[in-house]
Order: C-alpha cells, then sequence, then structure tokens
C-alpha cells in the first residue's frame, strides 16, 4: 500500500528515462532517504514538473510510497531556477559530482536529515557562489562520516587516546584510522596540518563559522590541500563498486577553472 500525497523536500540525484514519456528519478529526502520513484509523463507535464526534473534539483516533492516496488512521484517543484546548470560546465559537474556520490554511497531508504542538510548546502553553495574544490571536500568528509565510513582523525582507532602532537600523525585505513604511538609503530604517516584541515571542515557548523573554516583550508599550503584531496578521494573510492561518470566531466576542464584536483 502507498502513502499518497506525502510532500517532503528532496533532491533528484539521478533520473532515466522510462519509455518515451515516464521517468525513474532517484531523490534523496530528509525523512525517507533515498527514494526511487517513477514519474508518470514527466518529459511532457509541466503543471506537475514546472522546470522539469534534472539531477540537482532542489525542491519540493509529492510522494505515493510504496513499502515494495517503485514510488511515484506526483509533483516536483523546484526552489530555485537550476537553468544555469546546463550553461556553466564548471557548475554542472560539480553538481553532477555531488549528486553521482550520494546515490553512490547511500544504499538505504533510512531517514537523514544531517546529510540531506549537507548535500543542499554543497549544492546551493556551488550555485550561488564560484566553484571551489573545497566544498566538495567538506561534503566527501560528512558523507562519509554520515554513513559511518569516515576513519578516525582525532585519536587513536584501536585504543581510543588521544594523538601525540607532532609534525605527522600515524594512517592505517585498514586498522580505522589515526593511530597512537604505541599501536602506529611501522604505520605509513601523514602530515598533522592535513588531518587537521579535515577536522575544521568537519567541525564547522553554523553559516560563519563554514565561511571562515572554507576560507582557513583554501589559505593552507598547497601541499596541505593536495594531501586533503588525495585523503578524501581516496576514503572516496574505497567504497565505490565503479567509478563515478561524473568525473569525466572534471577532465574537460581547463587548469584553473575549478576541478576538484586543482586545488591549488
Amino acid at each position: 500500500m502507498g502513502v499518497p500525497g506525502e510532500r517532503s523536500p528532496a533532491v533528484v540525484l539521478a533520473t532515466r528515462a522510462l519509455g518515451e514519456a515516464d521517468l525513474l528519478v532517484v531523490l534523496l529526502t530528509p525523512g525517507r532517504g533515498k527514494v526511487r520513484a517513477a514519474a508518470r509523463h514527466a518529459r511532457k507535464s509541466r503543471r506537475r514538473f514546472p522546470g522539469g526534473i534534472g539531477g540537482g534539483s532542489v525542491g519540493e516533492a509529492t510522494l505515493a510510497l510504496r513499502s515494495g516496488g517503485l514510488s511515484r512521484l506526483e509533483s516536483f517543484v523546484p526552489a530555485r531556477d537550476h537553468g544555469a546548470l546546463g550553461r556553466d560546465l564548471t557548475r554542472f559537474a560539480y553538481v553532477a559530482y555531488l549528486c553521482e556520490l550520494t546515490d553512490a554511497l547511500v544504499h538505504e531508504p533510512e531517514p537523514d536529515p544531517e546529510l540531506f542538510s549537507a548535500l543542499c548546502e554543497a549544492i546551493a553553495r556551488t550555485m550561488d557562489e564560484p566553484p571551489r574544490a573545497v566544498v566538495l571536500r567538506r561534503y566527501e568528509l560528512r558523507l562519509l562520516r554520515s554513513l559511518g565510513l569516515l576513519p578516525a582523525l582525532d585519536q587513536c582507532a584501536v585504543c581510543g587516546e588521544p594523538l601525540a602532537p607532532g609534525p605527522t600523525v600515524p594512517l592505517d585505513d585498514a586498522r580505522g584510522g589515526t593511530l597512537c604511538l604505541q599501536h602506529g609503530k611501522g604505520a605509513p604517516r601523514r602530515p598533522a596540518p592535513q588531518l587537521a584541515a579535515a577536522q575544521r571542515l568537519l567541525e564547522a557548523a553554523a553559516d560563519a563559522d563554514v565561511d571562515q573554516a572554507l576560507a582557513e583550508v583554501e589559505a593552507q599550503p598547497p601541499m596541505v590541500r593536495r594531501g586533503l584531496r588525495d585523503l578524501a578521494m581516496g576514503w572516496v573510492r574505497g567504497h565505490l563498486r565503479r567509478p563515478l561518470r561524473s568525473r569525466e566531466f572534471f577532465a574537460k576542464l581547463g587548469p584553473g577553472e575549478g576541478r576538484p584536483g586543482d586545488d591549488s
């Protein structure tokens, strides 16, 4: 049985054609988590789907939810104009990456308002500001944390003891993350500023603090920013079943045009 007419904020993660007029739509919602729904006549109806349904669209969905099989998307009203995405390859690439990454890692339809808020924040900052790689880094880290996939960064993953101060920190992903001196003997070491940058991005909460955290990390030396990029993307790749197609868009962006790898 379905629950008719349930309205919810939603982000469109992906769409796929179903026949000549219908769409299969994958949504992220705060109260239902990830939802797969069929949108009948979505490619023709401007009344129920004003502005269409595009990946990265943020708005209000009306859903007839089903416990088994596809739910039904009765309408979707975007909260903002996403037409600019089609005219800006950099923004398009960023938003496509955010949505595809979320779709790839989120499997269960579990409520997660914090993750939903994190995705909305990342999309809004990408749409309203010049695209910034540090915004992707913050979202990658928050996504991993929300899913319980983020390694320990501020204490020993084995014993829970505080980390010893120093220029480098033992870090072994196979053992759960950062390690104290006792358990980190022989483990690979990472520069402490890279881990501190990750912590700073994760801890920022209020808008003003997020602005400050993003600016602080962007002001770090290139080695720190690239190291943070490598850490975050390495953790992400470890949980992907296949490469993300959206990564192909970044290859089309020239140096300095905001590629996630261009953290310098």
